[in-house]
């Protein structure tokens, strides 16, 4: 094993847990939907998450060749996959213990707290691409991570469900879109 696959490995089993978790977390919507109301955001969120950590496995296969393992790279696996994790499990209320009207109503919220969450993993990719890898071009890769730093906070102050549900498409486009990138 390589240098790349010992890091990745430590990256696949972070992104592994966010994505499981979601997907428990689709089927507890599921299985609960008579008691607890889901809403639109849930599900855009949990795209959001499932994408996003699609495009992190992605950018580390593509600087692959480059990659070694140092504590900061560490460092910085941890910052852009573990913020997965934590939103991948905040974003469910947990309704065993109290139910709410909604797992909407959850999100909109505790939306301060998961969008900031969901803004760690841009900024701790584009500080990496910067500090560890010397990337300082400008291009495509760059202001769609630029993006992708923009939109959460963004959304942090609105409060209204209708604008919450388009920025959360619009996010979980742009995350889609990253995937082609």
């Amino acid at each position: 094993m390589g240098p790349f696959d010992y890091l990745f490995s430590f990256y696949g089993l972070l992104l592994g847990i966010a994505v499981a978790n979601v997907a428990i977390g689709f089927a507890d919507m599921w299985r609960d939907c008579e008691k607890v109301a889901v809403g639109t955001c849930p599900p855009l969120l949990c795209g959001i998450v499932m994408l996003g950590g699609m495009n992190v496995w992605l950018t580390m296969w593509h600087v692959r060749s480059e990659t070694d393992v140092t504590a900061w790279q560490m460092v910085a696996a941890a910052c852009v996959a573990l913020p997965f994790v934590f939103v991948s499990r905040a974003m469910f209320p947990g309704i065993e213990k109290k139910p709410e009207r909604s797992i909407e109503e959850h999100y909109l919220r505790h939306r301060g707290l998961i969008l900031l969450m969901l803004t760690i993993p841009p900024v701790a990719l584009a500080i990496s691409k910067v500090l560890l890898d010397r990337v300082h071009d400008i291009g495509w890769e760059e202001i769609w991570l630029g993006a992708r730093i923009i939109v959460p906070p963004a959304l942090i102050p609105i409060a209204n469900r209708t604008a919450q549900r388009i920025g959360l498409g619009a996010f979980l486009g742009l995350e889609f879109a990253g995937l082609f990138r």
